[in-house]
């Protein structure tokens, strides 16, 4: 029996449907303790929420939604490899290798579910999908979050999932899961609601800006007056402060007079909270501050920033996790997962073309090395394509004050032997 017959007569029994379904209370978001949205005050006002009371109105804020977005589209983009611990290459007629690098389901390629499973991470800091076996083989669905909940235990955890028929709940076994940081406990830190206070407020920052611009940068204030005004006088003054608030001009009459009470934007200082709170927020999801202000000059130190503190760790998590939670105990011994970070780390053109003289030219690489597994470029089939140079100006001082000729000594040295 091959490894991949071993694995899909495996997978058929590891992951089943589950039990039927049970008489649970409706599930919660993922780590929210909340199944809906909700309604917030703001809302009922006729104004944007301020309210950061769940994972999708947190994600809202310009800079929550940029850092999940970011890291989801980044990391699940990237080439996802089983690769065969004898030879060192990716592995060939392995059924669960194209499926999480090509196809998990009918409905999603890789690139479509990795970044969904991994913005679900981000914002959550957990994602859980279920491998469902079937005649046709195997198929990975992610769980919606919102018909997610989960309930930890000391040392172990068990989903609640509300699906179109019924409510389940889904073992540890019946599952895959990535997870993020967790202080020594099952459950992870949830960035979302540990950045809240920030999201808010940057949330009420853009209210702010959204109703000045509104009211075209005019600012609050009251009207005074000594004189006592009539229902026509007030009706005409309501009037006039409606064309003001739109751009016109207002025409005060009986001595009004209009006293602010409300600063501009400049006064504020709007801009420069929005721009404070921002890298408040990004500093949750360890985002290097060059991509969030854009003034990066050196994109090859931006990208290995973004590498060694964000994605690199999520990518072991997914490297470890598939293979822990997916593969069986014989396809461990066999394959191993990487997710190739090198495109994330080859800079630009004029950075490509210098390492690959390098590589050359310390005979590190050959050209195939350098086509195949820098540059992507199909190799040469030619015997010397696959040859490493040797440095000739690496030779020992002995060798060069004899003019290239290994040095008396040591042929005396190499005859004795």
């Amino acid at each position: 029996m091959t490894a991949d017959q071993y694995y899909r007569q495996g997978i058929s029994k590891q992951f089943s449907q589950g039990p039927a379904a049970a008489s649970r209370p409706e599930p919660t978001e993922v780590t929210d303790g909340k199944f809906t949205d909700g309604r917030y005050w703001g809302e009922l006002a006729g104004i944007y929420p301020l309210s950061a009371a769940t994972a999708d109105e947190a994600a809202k804020a310009s800079a929550v939604n940029f850092c999940c977005s970011l890291i989801a589209e980044a990391i699940g983009s990237l080439p996802f490899d089983v690769i065969d611990i004898a030879t060192g290459k990716p592995a060939e007629d392995f059924a669960l290798a194209d499926l999480l690098s090509y196809a998990p389901n009918p409905f999603q390629v890789g690139a479509e579910f990795w970044p969904s499973m991994m913005f679900t991470a981000a914002l959550r800091n957990i994602a859980f999908a279920e491998p469902v076996a079937h005649a046709d083989g195997l198929e990975m669905w992610a769980l919606d979050p919102l018909r997610t909940h989960v309930d930890w235990k000391d040392r172990g955890f068990s989903v609640t999932y509300q699906d179109d028929n019924a409510t389940r709940v889904i073992g540890p076994g019946d599952l895959f899961w990535i997870t993020g940081l967790a202080d020594s406990r099952l459950r992870p830190l949830t960035p979302w609601k540990m950045a809240r206070g920030s999201i808010e407020f940057a949330l009420a920052l853009e209210n702010q800006g959204r109703l000045s611009a509104q009211n075209i940068n005019r600012p609050g204030g009251v009207l005074q007056s000594d004189q006592e005004l009539g229902d026509e006088a007030f009706e005409r003054l309501q009037e006039s402060m409606r064309r003001w608030r739109a751009g016109g001009n207002a025409i005060l009459e009986q001595g009004l007079k209009y006293e602010v009470v409300q600063t501009d934007n400049s006064d504020s200082q709007l801009m420069e909270l929005i721009d404070q709170r921002t890298m408040e927020m990004a500093r949750y999801w360890r985002m290097p501050r060059s991509l969030i202000t854009g003034n990066s000059k050196n994109s090859e130190q931006e990208s290995g920033d973004f590498v060694r503190w964000v994605a690199r760790p999520w990518c072991r998590r997914i490297e470890q996790a598939v293979r822990a939670r997916l593969f069986t105990p014989e396809m461990r011994r066999r394959y191993k997962v990487k997710v190739n970070l090198d495109g994330m780390l080859r800079g630009d053109s004029a950075t490509q073309a210098r390492n690959a003289v390098l590589y050359r030219t310390a005979g590190s690489h050959s050209i195939n090395d350098v086509r195949v597994n820098i540059h992507n470029l199909p190799r040469i089939d030619e015997p010397w394509a696959d040859d490493v140079r040797e440095p000739l100006n690496s030779n020992r001082a002995a060798d060069t004050m004899t003019g290239g000729e290994t040095a008396p000594q040591d042929k005396e040295a190499s005859t004795d032997d």
